[in-house]
Formats: structure tokens, C-alpha cells, sequence
């Protein structure tokens, strides 16, 4: 028993139009590479949306964008941003800011966010260009492994749909 076979069909359709290409090695490895240029950023709650548009934008894989910027959760969040605050303040040169409760100010605080962004884009950037080819060479061995290991279709490896 399930759905009608009618049903079933525009539900694998809606699910594949979500999904996105799935057979497409480079197209993951962009959604991992999305997903791990927004992780890093100071923003908790908006690493899904920005890895979602991020990832349409790139023609990703929409599935493996959010894996990927799931990197920041609840538990990795502070130890992320301290690292992002760290990195953007040795890449503007600058000791790192202290906020203490009583010293609280909103230049402090600017000079601090402003830190944090710039530090989050160069990790980001550098977890990029390292997950992209790590995930391009295993998405290519697992559609290797799951089409038993026949030869591709294609010169770049690509199979069609």
C-alpha cells in the first residue's frame, strides 16, 4: 500500500527537482563547497538559507550544501567564531580585542564583528577549496562503485541522466 502511482510520481519528481542533479560529481562537490564557505560565519540560524542560495546559485546539490554548513552547530559555533575573530584580527594586523563587560562599547564591538566577517570569509575560503576536490574525488568514486565500475559515459566522467 502507499501512494497512487500518480502521486508517487509527482512527489519523485518534487523530491528530484529539490535534490537537484544528483548524478553529477562536480554538482556535490559544489554543495559541499558551498555549504563550507558559509559555515564559518558569525550568523547562527542563517547557515541553512545562506547555504540553500548560495547553492542554487552555483547550480549545487542542495542536500550537500546543508551537510556541509552543518559544520557549524550548537557545539562548533563558539569555537568557530573565536577561530574566525583570531584569523581576522592577525589578517588586519591587530591585537585581539577584548570585551569585557565593563569596556563594552560599540566601536569595541564593530571592531570585533569586523574581525570575525573578515575571519570567516578567509576560512571559509580555505575550507572551499579544500572540501571542493575532496568531495569531487569521493562522489566520483561512490558513482563509480554504485554504476559497478563501468567506463564513463563521458571524457570528464560525467554520466547523463
Amino acid at each position: 500500500m502507499g501512494l497512487p502511482a500518480g502521486w508517487r510520481r509527482d512527489v519523485r519528481g518534487a523530491w528530484r527537482a529539490a535534490v537537484g542533479p544528483t548524478r553529477d560529481p562536480r554538482a556535490v562537490a559544489r554543495g559541499v563547497a558551498a555549504g563550507l564557505l558559509v559555515a564559518p560565519t558569525p550568523v547562527l540560524g542563517l547557515h541553512t538559507w545562506m547555504a540553500l542560495g548560495l547553492a542554487a546559485a552555483l547550480r549545487a546539490n542542495r542536500p550537500a550544501a546543508l551537510l556541509a554548513s552543518n559544520l557549524s552547530n550548537p557545539l562548533t559555533f563558539l569555537p568557530l567564531v573565536l577561530l574566525d575573530v583570531r584569523a581576522g584580527t592577525w589578517l588586519l594586523g591587530r591585537p585581539l580585542p577584548t570585551l569585557a563587560a565593563d569596556e563594552l562599547s560599540r566601536a569595541r564591538l564593530g571592531e570585533a564583528l569586523l574581525a570575525a566577517w573578515l575571519g570567516a570569509v578567509a576560512l571559509g575560503l580555505v575550507l572551499a577549496a579544500v572540501g571542493y576536490p575532496a568531495a569531487l574525488a569521493l562522489a566520483r568514486r561512490r558513482l563509480a562503485a554504485a554504476d559497478g565500475n563501468q567506463p564513463p559515459s563521458s571524457p570528464s566522467g560525467e554520466r547523463s541522466l
